[in-house]
């Protein structure tokens, strides 16, 4: 009887028999497949086809939890340096630049000098504490903590989907927080003169972001193209710390959002326009000759900037760039427009980012309810 195969690696079966009907006979069935090691073995001994279909599909299983077990084995070995070089060369390719500088970055800053010769299946709850401890410890910034907890935290995803890990590993860890700071909200007076002592290029980051809204890195791509309506501007990149445009944050390749553009902004733009233009759209880059080429200026060149236009009015070490956010913030709050709107135009992931950055410059919402609540029942 010719053998029958199952599939591949599942191995086949026959009957060693000259019966003119072997399939109808009474003989018994013979298995042959392939062990764990890649040598053929054969058995007999089974009555029917489906016994020895049985036994093929048991021994195939048993080889692929073998296998699997072996595999499970050879990454726990590994330490964590190991695994996650590896890790990092799969998940590049499918990363934005931006994303893949900012993984080496904080593996190269916090995670390696701290875990790098951990064995990866040693991992627990609380070697994830006493890393979070450590960098606490060693006073690094809470925002940094969160970022690096994060990457630690994809790193070993993967590990927990095939095994190596516990599925609750992070169930008991409390993560780093962002710890608010005392928000500074500079007055329209103090932007004024700040703005009178600034370098034009600073002019123009400074009404992107008092005016608008914009993050740092937004404002550093100003473009009139982004003027979309005589009150409308659409932020739909930024300038990222190695002066590249890039996606905005928290948002998709391609996705943009739209802010209030008032007409002093407008204006300024314009301004600028008129008297450093840029033929490539965006305002702000200049030449760079070192590298023969046009460039954005360097954050430590603005940032110097914003300090020598802070000393020359009198302010040096009260705000910093984001201060300008802030008083967009609280002007747009003040004055009634809702936080729903407030929170889109400012890009937060979540209202309860803006709610718990701003909630106390609505400090009279719940009295003002309260009173209108009291006139309407008293009808």
């Amino acid at each position: 009887m010719p053998s029958i195969s199952l599939g591949r690696g599942m191995g086949s079966l026959l009957k060693k028999c000259d019966c003119s009907k072997p399939a109808r006979c009474r003989h018994e069935y013979t298995i042959r497949y392939r062990d764990s090691g890649g040598n053929q073995r054969e058995r007999g001994g089974f009555a029917t086809q489906q016994d020895a279909k049985d036994e093929l599909t048991k021994i195939y299983l048993a080889k692929k939890d073998q296998t699997r077990s072996s595999s499970i084995d050879v990454l726990a070995r590994m330490t964590y340096e190991e695994y996650v070089a590896d890790w990092i060369d799969r998940q590049s390719r499918g990363w934005a630049e931006n994303s893949e500088k900012r993984v080496n970055s904080d593996m190269g800053a916090h995670i390696l000098p701290r875990l790098s010769s951990r064995k990866v299946g040693t991992f627990t709850s609380a070697v994830l504490d006493d890393f979070i401890l450590s960098m606490e410890q060693d006073k690094v910034g809470s925002s940094a903590q969160v970022h690096a907890f994060d990457t630690l935290r994809k790193s070993l995803i993967p590990l927990i989907r095939k095994g190596v890990l516990p599925r609750d590993l992070f169930d008991d860890v409390v993560p780093p927080q962002h710890i608010a700071q005392k928000i500074e909200i500079p007055t329209l007076t103090e932007i004024k003169n700040i703005r009178e002592n600034a370098s034009d290029r600073l002019k123009v980051i400074i009404d992107l972001m008092h005016g608008c809204g914009n993050r740092n890195g937004e404002a550093f791509a100003a473009s009139l193209n982004k003027i979309v309506a005589d009150d409308v501007y659409r932020i739909s990149d930024q300038v990222t710390r190695y002066r590249e445009v890039s996606r905005l944050k928290h948002r998709k390749v391609g996705e943009f959002r739209e802010t209030p553009l008032p007409s002093q902004v407008k204006e300024t733009l314009h301004w600028y326009d008129d008297k450093h233009g840029n033929e490539d759209g965006y305002m702000l880059v200049e030449w760079d000759p070192k590298n023969g080429r046009m460039r954005f200026p360097h954050y430590g060149t603005i940032r110097r900037d914003w300090l020598c236009a802070l000393k020359d009015a009198d302010l040096e070490g009260k705000y910093t760039m984001y201060s300008l956010r802030h008083f967009f913030a609280s002007t747009c709050l003040s004055n009634g427009i809702p936080i729903t709107d407030v929170a889109e135009w400012m890009g937060h992931k979540s209202i309860e980012v803006t709610f718990k950055t701003y909630r106390h410059l609505m400090p009279s919402s719940v009295g003002n309810a309260a009173k209108r609540l009291s006139l309407a029942l008293a009808i």
